[in-house]
């Protein structure tokens, strides 16, 4: 275990699973949103670093099938930072819904239903244990924000938490062409965490 591992352990493990029932933060409400909440028989050092291993994603993420990080002109990063920080961009490939379960890098998309996004990682904040990142859109018909966070369950296990909150006029169409889509990647990605975590 590497020093930052174990300063990130060590900080997430005091967060109070009893009186934090949740460590995402409150944020304006939307038209609708996606979100996912599972606990997963590990450590938050390790649900931390597998869910900010952009690289690894491919192999075993059935909704966010790649994940880059980029310059502000979308050109990509070198290996070595293909990892969260503010103000580094994300280009996401997706599958709207996902694909199923299990995957690996060399399970081929569904072209019918691959969607591309393009990001701007906005909070990273592994002593917290949370990151986010929203949509670059060219106008405000659509926004759409990310947070992601780790923390300890009153069970003590780590306890993942994602939610993506869509706002704008484009909002609702989106609702009804990819709402149910969405809901169930952000599920599926949090059950494929835990089989990844957990060694199924």
């Amino acid at each position: 275990m590497t020093l930052l591992s174990l300063l990130l352990s060590i900080s997430i493990s005091l967060l109070s699973p009893v009186a934090a029932r949740t460590n995402l933060p409150p944020v304006a409400p939307g038209v609708f949103n996606a979100s996912a909440r599972i606990e997963i028989n590990t450590t938050p050092a390790l649900l931390w670093t597998a869910i900010t291993n952009f690289t690894a994603y491919p192999e075993w993420n059935p909704f966010v099938r790649s994940a880059i990080t980029t310059n502000p002109l979308g050109i990509p990063l070198p290996p070595s930072d293909q990892w969260p920080a503010e103000n580094r961009r994300l280009l996401f490939r997706v599958q709207i819904p996902p694909l199923p379960l299990p995957v690996n890098a060399s399970t081929p998309d569904n072209p019918a239903h691959s969607q591309t996004s393009f990001e701007n990682i906005t909070h990273v904040q592994p002593g917290l244990g949370r990151v986010a990142w929203k949509l670059l859109s060219v106008d405000l018909a659509l926004e759409a924000e990310r947070w992601t966070a780790v923390s300890v369950a009153a069970s003590g296990k780590a306890l993942y938490e994602s939610r993506e909150v869509y706002r704008g006029a484009l909002a609702g169409v989106l609702e009804a062409l990819y709402g149910e889509g969405l809901q169930e990647g952000f599920e599926g990605q949090a059950e494929a965490l835990r089989r990844l975590l957990e060694g199924e």
